[in-house]
């Protein structure tokens, strides 16, 4: 039985010997197993793995870095992706280059978008799910998570993000979106290393929105690619956004009370009490889905459509919120507050 695991000395199959960033160790069992053979031939250093074994590693090795950022999936990547991709398809931050035609197809932009949001995903994952108080959370709310389920160590994990720095740095430079990387490490150097995420429930929250933003506002401005940005119209749609997530994100923290207690994190629940949270994200919810039409000049008794989508999400997520307080219930309203999120971004499609 194996898995991922801190870096040791690895025969190389040309017979050379070379140290590995991840590789499996035979006493914890990985999702594809090997024989017994195997195991004590690989021991005695005469085994030699074919293809099948490698790309076995391989696939071993994208399934963890999977699971390191699957949580944050449709909470951030799919919205943050269409966010950028409504953004640029409404043509209201961008404009047409005047000295060269726009060359990039809609699916190289998917392509750089989803790569470039993902990136950032895995080194904001990497530092948070490598402290001590998130190996003790993830023990309890999230034991699948690679470290606490023994796939890989908290060290390997720490030479894992050095390395996807480096790497997300090179591929924001080339896509454009270098001053937003720039932020979003100072961002994580504040909330992981200072715990600041931690010390007070307002400051969670900001430094959520301003997150969150933050990777909507670089996908965006990859999206736009050889695209001329506009900042001036795309900065008042991003602060928009902020006050919209910050006074709703705490949505997340419902279901994750006990991990969040053990962690003595503040969170609006911890502090205010689970009532009181519940019924600050639905008057948020039901706020902002009646603003934003309006902050883009949308007439409700002319464009009524424009409304129709984000008062009825808000109002599934409203009743939700404060009716069904399980913590599977929990879990899938936030599921909805990201769809209704995504309702929300569409709307420069319409204005």
């Amino acid at each position: 039985m194996r898995r991922f695991s801190v870096s040791q000395q690895e025969k190389h199959p040309s017979g050379h010997q070379g140290t590995a960033l991840l590789h499996f160790r035979n006493d914890i069992s990985p999702s594809v197993g090997a024989s017994q053979s195997t195991n004590a031939a690989l021991k005695s250093n005469s085994y030699k793995p074919g293809p099948r074994a490698f790309f076995t590693w391989i696939s071993n090795c994208l399934f963890t870095l999977y699971l390191f950022t699957a949580n944050d999936f449709s909470s951030v990547l799919f919205p943050q992706t269409l966010f950028a991709l409504f953004s640029m398809l409404s043509k209201k931050f961008s404009l047409p280059s005047p000295h060269l035609e726009a060359q990039l197809s809609i699916y190289s932009r998917i392509f750089r978008v989803v790569l470039w949001i993902w990136l950032q995903l895995l080194v904001l994952d990497l530092a948070n799910q490598r402290l001590p108080d998130s190996v003790s959370e993830d023990t309890i709310n999230k034991p699948w998570r690679p470290i606490t389920s023994g796939r890989i160590t908290v060290e390997n994990t720490r030479r894992l993000l050095l390395v996807s720095i480096g790497i997300t740095f090179a591929v924001s430079h080339f896509l454009g979106a270098t001053y937003e990387t720039l932020f979003l490490f100072t961002l994580n150097w504040m909330y992981n290393d200072l715990g600041l995420a931690n010390s007070h429930w307002l400051m969670r929250n900001l430094m959520n929105a301003l997150g969150i933003t933050s990777i909507g506002a670089g996908a965006t401005r990859v999206a736009c690619g050889d695209l001329v940005f506009l900042i001036a119209p795309a900065a008042r749609w991003w602060l928009l956004c902020a006050g919209m997530i910050m006074t709703t994100i705490h949505a997340q923290d419902l279901y994750d009370q006990q991990g969040d207690a053990v962690r003595r994190r503040s969170t609006v629940p911890l502090v205010h009490g689970d009532s009181m949270a519940r019924c600050s994200v639905a008057a948020g919810v039901l706020f902002w889905s009646v603003v934003m039409p309006a902050c883009f000049n949308l007439h409700f008794r002319d464009q009524w459509v424009s409304y129709v989508g984000p008062i009825l999400l808000g109002s599934l997520v409203t009743a939700r919120v404060l009716i069904l307080r399980e913590v599977s219930e929990d879990k899938l309203t936030f599921k909805f507050w990201a769809l209704w999120i995504v309702c929300i971004y569409s709307l420069p499609l319409a204005g």
